[in-house]
């Protein structure tokens, strides 16, 4: 049997290719980590941008609107529905309240801005035509502000909690007309488990 010699030339040639695929893969591999901390960062960023600017997850505090929504459902908000389109009467929206960065109120809009509101009879009119709704309100015991009618002004809204025996809106002095800047998006989609689905249109 003939035995097999490696020249000393052959020798540093093999042993140079192989530092040269070491380097290669330590290179292969500082590129992998960098793409994947470029993907990490896109995500957070996008992560970041979805909620503070398109959507966001409210918790509902109060019965206020209930049946529709109940305390505590958690209600995700369209924050980019009102960029294109105008707020419509029934829509379920989200408002922050001038001066408070606390919390936002859920509410529904049945004034807009130019509308003559009343009450008579117990029930709504909104430009001397009784408020025609797809969803059930209780007689109004108690008018208010609506014991004469409103004319509502510039970008201003009329707004109020479905469960109207237990809602602070815009029947009383101390909430008022909702101004468009503090109505912040749209309600359209309830998470809270066994209760889950879109809300209105």
């Amino acid at each position: 049997m003939k035995r097999k010699y490696i020249s000393g030339q052959d020798f540093t040639l093999q042993k140079k290719e192989t530092q040269d695929e070491q380097k290669k893969r330590r290179r292969q591999l500082i590129k992998e980590i960098r793409t994947t901390l470029l993907v990490i960062f896109a995500a957070a960023v996008l992560g970041y941008a979805f909620v503070t600017f398109f959507f966001q997850t409210i918790t509902v505090q109060g019965p206020s609107m209930e049946p529709v929504l109940w305390n505590g459902d958690t209600v995700i908000v369209n924050k980019m529905a009102y960029a294109f389109s105008d707020v419509e009467r029934g829509d379920i929206v989200a408002i922050r309240p001038i001066g408070s960065d606390e919390y936002f109120d859920i509410k529904r809009v049945i004034g807009l801005p130019g509308d003559k509101v009343a009450v008579v009879a117990g029930r709504f009119v909104i430009n001397d035509k009784e408020l025609d709704a797809d969803y059930e309100l209780d007689r109004i015991q108690v008018p208010a502000r609506l014991s004469s009618p409103i004319t509502l002004g510039e970008k201003e809204y009329f707004v109020i909690g479905d469960n109207l025996s237990s809602s602070e809106d815009s029947r009383f002095s101390t909430y008022g007309n909702i101004q468009q800047s503090e109505i912040r998006g749209k309600v359209f989609y309830r998470l809270t488990k066994g209760r889950r689905g879109r809300i209105g249109n």
